[in-house]
């Protein structure tokens, strides 16, 4: 059986029925539609899996369930910055090493992102099925393993307040920020993602450092 998915209106993929995958340590969940859901036995990481042939390439996202509702005053923006951080290098990983996050990635030809949003904040990468083991190893590794150095805080809280001084000279962007706030007044959605400029310029890195040890977890992901 084949059928296409839209996802996010944009991209049509076409699937075909799999048998369900085995695999060690793994519990299956559930299946809904194309997509299986397990759970890795030994830390609770929720995995969703969707098999896709047309090509030798695949899509790997970890997806953190945190975002700017989990911020308060004086921390708006934290999930932002963090998620910049997180291309910062590891205890194993690193660019004085020859071997960080960016340069992994570049050297398997793979496409890279990440996102902050209000309900999560999202890591993938687009690549050749070959390299999959490397890139699970990779995301693993930085799930707990970041340095969060206050140099590279102040480096990357320039490049948010970049995007934050655009977003105030793009008109929709400040409609849509009035919007929320005038929308949600008592509750997180308050804020933008983006945060506010003093909190973005003056979030510790002893802050950012109790964001990362309180949400990024295995049993707080999905892969």
């Amino acid at each position: 059986m084949r059928r296409c998915i839209w996802l996010a209106g944009l991209l049509c993929l076409t699937l075909t029925a799999q048998a369900r995958v085995v695999a060690e340590g793994f519990t299956h969940v559930k299946t809904v539609g194309s997509i299986d859901e397990y759970t890795l036995s030994s830390n609770g990481l929720q995995v969703l899996l969707l098999p896709e042939h047309s090509s030798p390439t695949l899509t790997f996202m970890v997806t953190y369930r945190v975002g700017s509702k989990n911020e308060v005053t004086g921390t708006t923006g934290a999930t932002h910055i963090l998620e910049h951080l997180m291309f910062k290098g590891t205890t194993q990983r690193d660019r004085s090493k020859g071997n960080n996050v960016d340069q992994l990635l570049e050297r398997t030809g793979a496409r890279y992102n990440a996102t902050t949003w209000l309900d999560r904040t999202n890591y993938y990468e687009n690549l050749a099925s070959e390299h999959l083991a490397a890139v699970a190893d990779m995301e693993a590794d930085r799930m707990r393993n970041l340095l969060l150095r206050e140099e590279d805080r102040r480096t990357e809280m320039t490049v948010v307040r970049n995007e934050f001084e655009r977003g105030e000279n793009s008109p929709i962007q400040s409609l849509y920020k009035e919007i929320y706030q005038s929308a949600f007044v008592a509750h997180p959605y308050h804020h933008s993602t983006i945060g506010h400029r003093s909190d973005i310029e003056k979030v510790s890195i002893e802050k950012l450092r109790e964001f990362y040890d309180t949400f990024y977890w295995p049993d707080n992901a999905t892969v």
